[in-house]
């Protein structure tokens, strides 16, 4: 699921060569490696799944960056069930977990700057742009990124669960 929404929303972003081959080892790597290191307690994944599919997920890392807290590290939903909540819904349940893991902490992500839909979802939801830097996502594959930081998460719970604006998440 990760493989096909990175060719979805990223093409255009990110070079052809790499969303047609290197992407699938290269997701799958680092999910075997993220599963096999990191502490239980201190990351999240959500999961959104139809009566036949998995539609979306949101993972959650505590420790990638505490500078910024909690880190929404992805929050991906299959281009058929955008529109629909899922990503409101992910992104809370991780709100959610973070409230309780870590109180007081703020949530930050970091997005591709030319991935506009998911900026309106972020902009949409009171996300503050902090930082712009282009990073390096693979040796060789420079991308231009934004950092967005919510500080209270009480006020974006309430604006996932009231959001009356149309999202693409």
């Amino acid at each position: 699921m990760h493989t096909a929404s990175w060719r979805d929303s990223y093409r255009g972003i990110l070079p052809e060569s790499y969303l047609g081959g290197q992407i699938v080892d290269e997701r799958s790597n680092l999910w075997k490696s993220r599963f096999s290191s990191l502490r239980p307690e201190r990351f999240l994944v959500v999961l959104a799944e139809s009566a036949v599919e998995l539609v979306g997920f949101a993972c959650v890392l505590l420790d990638k960056d505490p500078r910024w807290g909690a880190c929404l590290d992805n929050l991906h939903v299959l281009p058929g069930w955008r529109s629909q909540g899922v990503g409101r819904m992910l992104f809370g349940r991780a709100t959610e977990w973070v409230i309780s893991a870590e109180p007081g902490w703020p949530i930050h992500l970091w997005v591709f700057e030319a991935n506009f839909r998911a900026r309106r979802f972020y902009d949409a939801l009171g996300g503050e742009v902090v930082e712009h830097h282009k990073k390096e996502l693979l040796k060789g594959i420079w991308v231009s990124s934004v950092l967005y930081v919510w500080h209270d998460l009480q006020e974006l719970l309430s604006n996932l669960a009231n959001s009356s604006t149309r999202m693409d998440e």
